[in-house]
């Protein structure tokens, strides 16, 4: 019997995932505290210590991803009613800031032009301002 090349795949690939789903269900045994890792070692026959750390690592990563993900997708809770009045007090602090800087702007352009007006009355001899009561 010859075996294709996509059923060689499908074989390597029906092989990985059983050693994957192994490693996997070891690690949980160990998590768990079933198995130590040297009891685990024996009964899923692995060989090495490291292995075994490194499949510990690999799924505890795995589940912090996991967990991140969750958290970040989670819906945020409202604000408190004292944190929406602190986040308006603060709007409005910034709001009164640069209504300041712009009158303070604005009360030295009155300032430049009224100068002009009275050097410019001064140079000319006439005046340049609008008398009140007149029309």
């Amino acid at each position: 019997m010859t075996i294709n090349p996509l059923q060689m795949e499908h074989l390597f690939l029906f092989r990985s995932q059983v050693h994957e789903l192994k490693m996997r269900q070891m690690v949980e045994e160990i998590t768990l505290g079933r198995h130590t890792i040297e009891s685990a070692m024996a009964k899923y026959q692995v060989l090495t210590r490291k292995t075994v750390t490194q499949w510990l690592e690999r799924v505890q990563q795995e589940e912090l991803v996991r967990t991140q993900a969750m958290e970040e997708s989670a819906p945020k809770p409202a604000a408190t009613l004292v944190e929406r009045v602190a986040q308006t007090a603060d709007t409005l602090a910034g709001r009164v800031k640069q209504l300041e800087k712009e009158l303070e702007q604005a009360e030295l352009q009155v300032l430049y032009y009224k100068t002009v007006i009275r050097v410019a009355e001064q140079e000319l001899g006439v005046s340049l301002e609008k008398k009140s009561g007149t029309k």
